[in-house]
């Protein structure tokens, strides 16, 4: 039955989930949460790891999440189902685009979603922020590395492979290796 769950949820957070992996993580917390797969600590260190991972945050939260629900073959059906509307909607997308790349209502209609995909993906850093503490009035190490990992980002234009492995090394350092 697990393995139907999952097959279900992830098949339903990759249908729903516009806007690319970040903005389906508050779906993924809520499928968690429902079917208590995780505790809130195991969930938020599994995005932390599958975003810093190769590949699509998504595709490896659903990868993680199904193997510590359900082992390997758990991993393979949350990722797998997580992928394939995905497929089923581009090669969908690929005949209509083709026919309709011009209509008002497509791109009306895109650039209607645009807003909810930066509300989700902001939720989603929100809510791991409450997770870790970040918003606390004490600063501590993670609020400086976000500061200046933004910085970089935005103004540097740092690599975000830099920004990930210096933050990592920083954390070992700070909290021992």
């Amino acid at each position: 039955m697990t393995m139907l769950y999952l097959f279900l949820e992830f098949f339903k957070i990759g249908l729903f989930g516009f806007g690319g992996g970040y903005a389906m993580i508050p779906l993924m917390e809520q499928a968690v949460r429902d079917h208590e797969w995780l505790s809130q600590q195991q969930f938020t260190d599994i995005i932390a790891i599958a975003g810093s991972s190769p590949g699509p945050i998504a595709a490896n939260s659903a990868l993680f999440i199904g193997y510590q629900t359900a082992g390997v073959w758990g991993a393979i059906i949350a990722a797998g189902s997580n992928v394939l509307p995905s497929l089923i909607i581009v090669l969908v997308l690929i005949k209509l685009i083709a026919r309709h790349a011009d209509t008002h209502i497509l791109t009306s209609s895109l650039y209607g979603i645009h807003p909810v995909i930066t509300a989700l993906i902001l939720y989603a850093g929100i809510r791991m922020g409450i997770q870790i503490d970040l918003f606390s009035l004490s600063a501590d190490y993670s609020q400086y590395v976000i500061m200046l990992g933004a910085l970089g980002l935005l103004f540097k234009k740092v690599s975000p492979v830099w920004v990930i492995s210096l933050a990592g090394i920083i954390g070992m350092v700070i909290y021992g290796i």
